[in-house]
């Protein structure tokens, strides 16, 4: 009788898939509407609250659209990228979404003229929602380290950060390993769970452990080549 209410993942992500496609949509006619509304307005003061308006639309718009992507199929096609291009493309997304942050990060490229085999963009996806979790979390003035470079044979992308104690009562070696399980404002534990998902499609994984100084992320693709 209890298992009768649980309800399978698929059928979940379908849902979430469906519900913020048709909230983006009333999202982009909220947008249109401002947009026009901004054409026949003439006082500055009106003019400044839509232009607040439309951007509150469009961050809560990119957000649903993340949320969208999380409940997504990975499909991975893995092909030849310089490791250069692969750091330096990072380092200009990293800039982009996060501009305040980015000041204190250290990208820092160890792959040297290496070549590895990845699929670019959900790899850089990974790399941003690993990211993205340690922004919300990290240690006041903290630089966070981003190193790429080759492994025992294998592409990894690894993610440092100080830190002294954890703000989790879930083991860093079980963080992203089954989704929603932290929820809170703002986050719904799926950023990591779905870096997982990307590595695991190109063969590899991301591992999660903590020194007691040092909380140390790495998504590692083994079939990452290199020459």
């Amino acid at each position: 009788m209890p298992n009768e209410s649980l309800v399978p993942l698929e059928r979940v992500s379908k849902f979430i898939r469906l519900l913020t496609h048709d909230v983006r949509n009333g999202l982009s006619a909220i947008d249109l509407e401002t947009a026009f509304i901004a054409e026949i307005a003439t006082e500055p003061e009106v003019l400044d609250e839509i232009r607040k308006l439309r951007e509150m639309v469009a961050d809560t718009a990119q957000m649903l659209r993340r949320m969208s992507q999380n409940f997504q199929p990975v499909m991975a096609h893995p092909i030849p990228w310089a490791a250069a291009t692969v750091m330096e493309e990072l380092r200009k997304q990293l800039q982009a979404e996060f501009p305040e942050e980015f000041e204190t990060v250290v990208v820092e490229n160890r792959f040297g003229a290496d070549t590895v085999q990845i699929d670019l963009n959900q790899t850089l996806a990974a790399a941003l929602a690993v990211l993205r979790n340690a922004f919300q979390f990290r240690q006041e003035g903290a630089l966070v380290q981003v190193i790429g470079c080759v492994h025992e044979g294998q592409a990894m992308l690894e993610v440092r950060e100080p830190k002294e104690t954890l703000q989790s009562d879930i083991p860093p070696e079980q963080w992203g390993t089954v989704p929603l399980r932290s929820t809170r404002s703002g986050g719904y534990g799926l950023g990591l769970y779905r870096a997982r998902q990307i590595a695991e499609a190109q063969g590899g994984s991301l591992k999660t452990s903590f020194t007691g100084s040092e909380l140390v992320t790495q998504i590692t693709l083994p079939n990452g080549r290199h020459d």
